[in-house]
């Protein structure tokens, strides 16, 4: 691989391609339009997986398809278009922040309100073994969205997420959809163990927390990553699990 080619991945992983997703697009950048199937043979990748890949590139604005006759075309969208996209997502991004104010004094008057109804129960949790205990709550449930920054996870725990991730693996949970806080690591395990569940990544400049939020069955997690002593509040609120889902679903949909 030569310079340009590395420099190109590097900047195409930051801007938060896949490898295999940043081989299908460089190998079409020199190829021009191909079929699947020839790009399939050139980058020695399934021809399943192109195919599930090359969609995911032309969701992302990269590649767009074309027909020459009866065959489907696919082909790689000009490097310029990235200027484009990045300016949308700077876009999306300043919308939410514009937007946030008013998100935090909405949940602000619901607390107190919850409290007024007897809704709002607030549990608070102190240590790694009560911390992993929130995680762990999170195996047993049908719907899960979470914000999460795994290398701090990992930093703080030492190792992925236990019984969390094993149970969630073995159900074949499908409704888990996780926001996380864009690193190597990070997609490395998304695409090795998490690929039954619905990943988006975000940059490390836009998620700056050491909290994670798991949202579920009506109650919302906040859990601080301090390494020395991780602590976990549990709120069971159906408005404020509404309010921070709403949130989640906002941003996943900006994420594309």
């Amino acid at each position: 691989m030569d310079k340009v080619d590395v420099n190109l991945k590097v900047f195409l992983t930051e801007f938060g391609l896949t490898d295999r997703e940043i081989n299908l697009y460089l190998a079409l950048l020199k190829t021009g339009p191909n079929t699947i199937m020839n790009l399939s043979r050139k980058t020695k990748i399934k021809r399943s997986t192109t195919h599930n890949n090359v969609e995911e590139l032309i969701k992302k604005g990269l590649v767009s398809q074309t027909n020459y006759g009866e065959r489907r075309m696919v082909v790689a969208e000009s490097p310029e278009k990235l200027k484009f996209l990045i300016e949308q997502k700077r876009w999306a991004v300043q919308k939410m922040e514009q937007g946030l104010p008013e998100i935090v004094k909405l949940i602000d008057k619901m607390v107190p309100e919850g409290r007024e109804n007897s809704k709002l129960a607030v549990k608070y949790y102190e240590g790694k073994e009560e911390v992993r205990y929130i995680y762990n709550m999170t195996a047993n449930v049908t719907d899960m969205y979470s914000f999460a920054d795994f290398d701090k996870f990992v930093d703080v725990f030492g190792g992925p997420m236990g019984l969390h991730e094993k149970a969630l693996t073995e159900k074949r949970t499908r409704n888990v959809f996780r926001i996380f806080k864009d690193s190597k690591s990070a997609r490395d395990l998304s695409e090795k163990q998490w690929k039954d569940y619905h990943v988006k990544f975000v940059y490390p400049e836009v998620f700056s927390s050491d909290f994670d939020v798991l949202i579920f069955d009506e109650q919302v997690a906040l859990i601080e990553l301090n390494k020395t002593k991780p602590h976990a509040i549990l709120i069971n609120s159906k408005i404020l699990h509404d309010a921070f889902l709403s949130i989640h679903k906002t941003l996943w949909e900006l994420l594309g």
